[in-house]
Formats: structure tokens, sequence, C-alpha cells
């Protein structure tokens, strides 16, 4: 019994000494301060308005409305047999609607062909001039050969092609793609990829 007794009383002065302790650990348990963010605070940029005019439902687009490639864009490499490739060109970025005279920035397309022409290697066995269904068959026809002429003359004048190389207009009696969708509607699209200028060379000679 006193041994129990003196047991209890042990753990009695034990609790006693702990208690404290724990106390004085509780109270001394750091607290951390929470820093507020510094510097500038990052503010959504200004939501921009669309600028241009915008394209009404079912308005047809005219032939500016597209986007024009530009330099080496509007050129395309087009193998056609073994002894044959075309040099293809796009129209609306050597003139202007209607015109067989070149525009101010054509040189731009013209020259990135060079390179092109070089890859190709073989003889230029003819130019020619191509457009789209919009129009009456003669004037598509001379419209195509007055563009094949002034490509012909340019490359010439740059040494890229004989002066002699013949040139044909197809006006739009070989189109590249169709000139019209599925249902019947106007392509405008593929109504430019028709609009070309190509060169074709004899890569067997």
């Amino acid at each position: 019994m006193f041994t129990r007794s003196r047991t209890l009383a042990a753990m009695t002065l034990v609790l006693a000494t702990a208690l404290p302790a724990l106390a004085q650990d509780k109270t001394q348990n750091k607290t951390y301060e929470i820093r507020q963010p510094t510097g500038k605070w990052q503010v959504p940029g200004e939501i921009r308005q669309p600028t241009g005019p915008w394209q009404k439902p079912g308005e047809i687009q005219k032939p500016g409305d597209i986007q024009v490639p530009k330099g080496i864009q509007a050129v395309k490499s087009i193998p056609v047999s073994r002894c044959e490739r075309r040099l293809s060109v796009v129209a609306d970025a050597l003139f202007d609607f209607d015109k067989s005279s070149l525009r101010p920035d054509a040189e731009e397309t013209l020259r990135a062909a060079a390179p092109e022409i070089k890859k190709i290697g073989g003889k230029p066995s003819r130019i020619e001039g191509h457009t789209d269904a919009k129009g009456g068959d003669v004037y598509n026809m001379k419209l195509s050969e007055a563009r094949a002429t002034t490509v012909r003359d340019w490359m010439a004048k740059h040494e890229l092609v004989p002066a002699s190389t013949p040139i044909k207009g197809y006006g739009k009696t070989a189109p590249a793609a169709p000139n019209t969708t599925a249902d019947g509607r106007d392509d405008p699209v593929g109504r430019q990829k028709n609009r070309r200028v190509e060169v074709v060379f004899d890569t067997c000679t």
C-alpha cells in the first residue's frame, strides 16, 4: 500500500512538472508574419477592338477580299511527269484586277521564283497564262496571253528564261481548282488558284 502511494505521488510530481513545460512550449510557439505581395500588380491588357470592315452574312467576296500570297508563298513547283515540271505563280501577287501590267510589289514574288527555276533545271518550253471563270471567253484568253507575255519579258530581262520562250494563253479553259463550291456558290479561293501564270520546263533535254 505504501509502495502504491509512493508511485502515485511520483506520477503526480511528474505531471505537475510536465504541465508547466507543455504550457511553456505552447506559449513559446513562433508566429510567422504573413507578408503582403510587393511590387506592381499586373493589370490585364486592354482588349482591342477588331478593325476593318465586317463581312455581312451572304456577302459575296471581291477578288481583293481574300489574302494574297507574296514572295515565295506565291510560287509553287509542280511535278507533272518525268520530263515536265511547272512553276506556278499566283497572278494576284503580280497583277491588279483585270490588268496585265506588273504591280509595284510584283518583283518580290518574281525574284523569289528565280531560285526555284534553278532548282528545276531543264529548258523552259513555254509560259502559260490562266484566268478564273469570271468574264467572257475571248476577254479571258487575251488577258491570259498578255499576262504570260509580261512574265516572260520580265524573266528574260533578268536572264531567267530565253527571250524566245513561247507564250500561250488558256483563259479559263484549264482550271487548277473549281470556280464554285459543291452547291454551286462562288468560290473566291478556288478562283484565285486559277488566276495564275505557269512556266513549263522540259527536264529531259
